[in-house]
């Protein structure tokens, strides 16, 4: 009799734990702990197949205290500060984020993804209690698998966009910005921003113009590095274009014969097609690829406060 014979059926508590290997061997292909998707990135990817082959779906975790209201569709929800002054940058999931003229304020925080993979910050800009900018970020704080972002890019070819450009498309990598018009109800999580913002006394305007920004870069095993940036621009809030108060005025097909909204669509067109650099610079987090200077006057987008009229949180 062999050693590995006598062994077999000498020692029971061996052999149960050879029975095991392949049982949790599966489990750990069908629910990879986080570490080790680190780790071996094709995980997740094998992970996710499995799932849509099992009609398994991944639920976010659950907020655990805190500030944090769990909601199964929308992540982990962390309303912040809304008295915390921004300006000029953020850390942004492992980057950097660069804001917009005039001071930001926090809104909320949310963590998405199967692993929590997915950051999301809302900020807002406000003039007289009312909103005059809103960003959107949201990016991966570790690669994720390309298939979650075959339709980035569709917000770009949209015919209803003032303009867009497509910087790189040589998937997985992927840059583009546009710029259209937006009603804010169809924002997403638009009735826990409002609440959010009607409990300190700022409202929404009724219009808002909606830049956006993607990019994508490989992260190898089929995976990419991701984050887009939609920027939110009160129009009504000059004096040439606050009677233009309904998103009729706003449609491209007839925005020529709204010459002050004409103008300030093609402000922010030239507005984001420079901003739109420095988004990429904070992407790869290299804020010296330009001058001070330069980034201060990219930064003043045509719906920024004029000097003197800031905001009440300052």
């Amino acid at each position: 009799m062999s050693a590995f014979s006598r062994l077999w059926h000498r020692a029971p508590v061996w052999r149960f734990c050879l029975y095991m290997i392949l049982p949790f061997t599966v489990l750990t292909l069908i629910f990879p702990p986080a570490y080790l998707t680190r780790l071996i990135p094709r995980l997740s990817a094998l992970s996710t197949g499995i799932h849509n082959r099992l009609g398994l779906h991944d639920a976010p975790a659950k907020g655990e205290g805190g500030g944090g209201d769990g909601n199964g569709e929308d992540g982990v929800i962390t309303m912040m500060p809304i008295t915390d002054r921004l300006t000029k940058a953020i850390p942004f999931a492992g980057r950097i984020l660069p804001l917009p003229e005039g001071t930001w304020h926090p809104v909320m925080n949310i963590i998405n993804g199967p692993h929590g993979e997915v950051l999301e910050n809302v900020l807002i800009r406000v003039e007289g209690h009312v909103v005059t900018g809103m960003i959107g970020a949201e990016g991966s704080t570790q690669p994720v698998p390309e298939t979650a972002i075959t339709s980035i890019d569709s917000s770009c070819h949209d015919d209803r966009n003032y303009m867009s450009r497509v910087l790189t498309a040589h998937p997985p990598a992927m840059e583009c910005w546009f710029t259209t018009a937006v009603y804010p109800a169809s924002i997403n999580r638009t009735a826990i921003i409002a609440n959010r913002l009607k409990e300190e006394g700022f409202i929404l305007p009724p219009v808002l113009l909606k830049a956006g920004w993607s990019y994508s870069t490989p992260a190898g095993d089929h995976n990419v590095n991701v984050e887009t940036v939609t920027i939110f621009l009160n129009p009504v809030n000059t004096d040439s274009t606050k009677m233009l108060r309904t998103p009729d005025y706003w449609a491209k097909d007839t925005l020529g014969q709204q010459p002050a909204a004409s103008d300030f669509v093609k402000r922010t067109n030239t507005w984001m097609a420079g901003w739109a650099q420095v988004l990429h610079d904070g992407f790869n987090s290299d804020m010296l690829a330009s001058s001070d200077e330069q980034r201060a006057r990219l930064a003043h987008d045509p719906a920024a406060p004029q000097p003197g009229r800031g905001s009440p949180l300052d």
